[in-house]
């Protein structure tokens, strides 16, 4: 007699191949990537109802073009090329990665009551980007993603430059689409690495399979 055919699937060691964060840098890109383009997509649309009119409404359009051609490309490019990796060092690293972003959507709420309660309510939407810079500096200290490294510095300089130049609808908007764009952007380079790295994992996932045995009797 003979054997039905045996498939043996990658075990967790073959996903975390390259090392747990390695692994868990993916996953950030992935999922951060998703949380960034939805970020975005706020951030251009206060833009653009702060400058309202004809001019508002096409911004909206673009920004909705933009963001769900972003989303439709990351759906179809980075499915499978970042599941959960498995293991008590990747666990830690889950851990800290949700502690870091638990603590910047603390902060993205308490800022906004402070420069409220300190009479400037048009530092709110910057007090807000100001607080995803640090995360995504942690996140590359963390799980090594250098993009966020420029892009971190930047969303934390930047707000603080705008408020010292601009107040007002100007500070709004201009807040607005250089975050939206700037997340939208850092999301979209996400998605594209992990794109290029879909034949490299694929080639993995095959090697850790054994060839399916015949056994006779």
């Amino acid at each position: 007699m003979a054997t039905p055919l045996i498939t043996v699937t990658p075990e967790p060691a073959a996903i975390n191949a390259a090392g747990p964060a390695a692994a868990w840098s993916r996953r950030v890109r992935r999922i951060g990537g998703f949380i960034q383009a939805a970020f975005a997509a706020f951030w251009l649309t206060r833009a653009s109802l702060a400058i309202g009119g004809r001019t508002g409404d096409v911004l909206i359009a673009v920004s909705a073009v933009a963001v769900i051609g972003v989303f439709s490309y990351a759906i179809k490019v980075t499915a499978g090329t970042a599941p959960r990796p498995a293991g008590p060092e990747a666990r830690r690293i889950e851990r800290l990665v949700t502690a870091a972003t638990v603590i910047e959507l603390v902060a993205a709420f308490v800022l906004p009551v402070i420069v409220i309660a300190a009479g400037r309510s048009d530092w709110v939407l910057p007090s807000i980007v100001i607080t995803i810079g640090p995360l995504l500096l942690y996140l590359d200290h963390l799980v090594h993603i250098p993009r966020y490294r420029p892009v971190g510095w930047a969303l934390i300089a930047g707000p603080v430059i705008l408020v010292a130049t601009m107040s007002g609808t100007a500070l709004a908007v201009t807040t607005g689409i250089a975050a939206g764009l700037v997340l939208l952007g850092t999301a979209a380079a996400g998605f594209h690495d992990l794109a290029g790295l879909r034949p490299a994992l694929r080639a993995g996932s095959g090697s850790a399979r054994r060839p399916d045995d015949h056994v006779s009797g």
